[in-house]
């Protein structure tokens, strides 16, 4: 707001208010016109001074990280820096408070217009700091102002490099708060280093043969190697680990687009519905339109009877019953509750425990038998045509509220799929099935089953991209059978010893294993000769 304009606005308005006072167009009851036309411009004068004299800031700009603060008489220009100290991977014990105030003392020393602030954040449990480097100018003086700013900039970017080697002055842009500036300060300082970010091993020869490119790698000379994997390593299985946030779905995607653009079906089992926002060019398959299966026609049916066991964590007295059920029902044309009723009835009672089994194993199918989900895992539609039709699928699992129910629908996909692939050979294709929140397909208490598919599916060309939050929380076997590992961040002590055993790390990218950024990842993979640390571009 431009405040030399609010006198002459004021006097306007008075001289307006007074010509209507003196024709009696208004009135100002039980009180003097004269005190009216004296009063109130005393008012608006103090009022005009008053705002003149705070010399409030009317906008901020920022423009390539430099901010600009814009007041009725001059501009500041500056650029805001993130203090983070370098940490070596191999945990060198470097003092980073000492270079930081060898940088502070010299700053201190230096007899120009710019002028420097280091200001800690202290907010939500967290402690930062921030250096502020700006100069105050006339407004007309600015295109030669941004000009110093810049050249001061470099000075202080090679200053840092040979005072502080370990110290980081990362720009970044200003936030949108408004913070009061004392007019003095004290005799004490406090710059402190309260983040460390650690640097990634930089290497010069680095040379591989890849198709599906994931990130890069920074050389010494802080060069960008672009790496990634093959396609045809993907049978041998895929395993992405790492914490809620670190980038496992990021990566996931940017596999799944790749080999769908080079010709294979694609398939993820969406736990969460994360992927419809990344892959937008994809099928959908949700509650509105969900992907109905047919397991009593499924070619193994003591697999089928297996998963059910392992789902609703049958005994082997109910898992003998449910087979004979499922064999009974394979000879109905439809199935319905009436069907189901009819081939249980079939058994007969010879012995009490045979009517017992048969009532605890229908309390534990309860879930199954409400008609949404029958209609799920028992219909009539070519499950076949579907997929014959869609290379790139996506199966939205989140709109399934029970875990268990959702969990036992995943698994039949998964062995559908399979089943398919194998014993009819649809389209001959390289295919990659997306598992996410593995956990809740391959746990502990199943190791038989997962050992077998993941042996059996890769003779066919069908490859498991195995993606969760704890390496501990799945069967060793998948960990064991996935030839490619992409690790993002890991916290769990237990989590880190597996993947240090599984891909034997060397101290140095061990010791970091708990403190890679979001997009950062170790990549192990049979066209790398050693497990690498890489950056993840984005989807």
């Amino acid at each position: 707001m431009n405040f030399n304009k609010i006198g002459p606005i004021a006097l306007f308005i008075l001289g307006f208010g007074l010509i209507l006072l003196q024709y009696h167009l208004i009135y100002i009851y039980k009180f003097n016109s004269v005190y009216f036309v004296l009063i109130v411009p005393i008012l608006i004068s103090f009022i005009i001074i008053f705002l003149r004299k705070r010399n409030i800031i009317s906008n901020i700009l920022v423009k390539n990280n430099i901010f600009i603060i814009k007041s009725n008489n001059a501009s500041i220009i500056g650029i805001a820096f993130r203090i983070l100290g370098k940490q070596d991977i191999n945990n060198s014990d470097n003092n980073l408070q000492k270079e930081l105030d060898n940088l502070v003392d010299v700053l201190s020393r230096k007899s120009d217009n710019i002028k420097y602030s280091i200001v800690t954040y202290i907010y939500n449990r967290r402690k930062s700091s921030a250096l502020i480097m700006f100069k105050e100018c006339k407004n007309e003086n600015y295109t030669m102002c941004e000009t110093e700013v810049l050249q001061e900039y470099e000075i202080l970017k090679k200053m840092a490099e040979s005072i502080a080697p370990h110290i980081a002055l990362e720009p970044i842009k200003v936030s949108n708060e408004t913070l009061p500036i004392p007019n003095d300060f004290g005799n004490l300082t406090y710059a402190r280093v309260f983040e460390k970010q650690y640097e990634i091993p930089k290497s010069e020869s680095i040379q591989v043969d890849y198709d599906i490119e994931l990130g890069y790698v920074i050389t010494s000379s802080l060069a960008k190697i672009p790496i990634g994997i093959r396609s045809n390593d993907v049978f041998r299985h895929i395993g992405i680990f790492g914490t809620t946030g670190s980038g496992k779905s990021n990566t996931a995607a940017i596999i799944a687009s790749q080999l769908a653009s080079k010709g294979f079906n694609v398939i993820i089992l969406d736990w969460h519905g994360e992927y419809i926002d990344k892959l937008k060019d994809f099928k959908i398959y949700n509650e509105s339109n969900p992907l109905r299966l047919n397991i009593l026609k499924l070619y193994n049916l003591e697999e089928t009877v297996e998963i059910f066991q392992d789902v609703l964590e049958l005994t082997d007295p109910q898992r003998y019953i449910l087979y004979i059920i499922l064999s009974e029902l394979r000879k109905y044309k439809r199935f319905s509750l009436s069907t189901l009723y009819e081939a249980v009835s079939r058994i007969k009672d010879e012995y009490t425990w045979i009517k017992d089994v048969k009532l605890a194993l229908l309390r534990r199918m309860n879930p199954i038998l409400y008609r949404p989900v029958r209609l799920l895992l028992i219909s009539n539609i070519n499950m076949e045509d579907e997929l014959a039709n869609n290379n790139k699928i996506i199966i939205d699992l989140s709109f399934i509220p029970d875990v268990s129910v959702r969990r036992l629908y995943a698994l039949f996909i998964i062995r559908a799929i399979t089943d398919i692939y194998i014993k009819r050979k649809i389209n001959n294709k390289p295919t990659l099935i997306v598992l996410e929140e593995a956990q809740n397909y391959f746990n502990n208490s199943n190791n038989e089953m997962v050992s077998r598919l993941l042996n059996e599916i890769r003779k066919f060309r069908i490859g498991l991209c195995i993606i969760t939050q704890s390496p501990s929380s799945v069967s060793p076997d998948v960990v064991k059978n996935t030839n490619i590992k992409i690790i993002h961040a890991i916290k769990s002590n237990i989590d880190k010893k597996i993947i240090v055993d599984s891909l034997a790390l060397d101290p140095n990218l061990s010791n970091i294993l708990d403190k890679l950024d979001i997009g950062d990842a170790i990549i192990s993979a049979p066209n790398i000769k050693q497990p690498t640390l890489i950056k993840i571009k984005e989807i």
